[in-house]
């Protein structure tokens, strides 16, 4: 079985003690920017590239918490085992959400963690989430 290695980017925009979660929607799924490592890339470094592409939100290395958390699952549209290595980041406020719509995003917010809760639809994103806040 072919394994791949995927970054996911969790980025929490605090402001004063309120926080709030970077979400994408795409096709009508909420989901945190994600996609694979290059080769010579860091998975760190892919995390914060396909915020970027996904999103044009910049971050950098220093607003990183580091990895938060990792699963797996069979993606059966490329026969292999999905790794995602979830890397959390933490910003000062809110910074503009421009979507790529090229890959396939129709919206982006910043939402209330209870929100993001509610709208992530798959439990292993819902459960990042809830190990990035139990480190912060």
């Amino acid at each position: 079985m072919i394994e791949k290695i995927s970054s996911m980017a969790i980025v929490i925009a605090k402001k004063k003690e309120r926080l709030k979660v970077l979400l994408l929607n795409s096709e009508g799924e909420w989901v945190f920017p994600k996609g694979h490592v290059e080769t010579d890339e860091t998975e760190l470094h892919a995390a914060i590239r396909e915020l970027w592409e996904e999103s044009n939100v910049v971050v950098g290395e220093q607003e990183s918490i580091g990895q938060v958390d990792e699963y797996k699952f069979y993606f059966s549209g490329e026969n292999a085992v999905k790794v995602i290595k979830v890397f959390a980041f933490i910003i000062n406020d809110e910074r503009k959400i421009t979507y790529n719509k090229n890959e396939s995003f129709i919206d982006g917010k910043w939402v209330e963690v209870d929100e993001a809760l509610k709208i992530l639809k798959h439990d292993d994103a819902k459960n990042a989430l809830r190990i990035t806040f139990k480190k912060l």
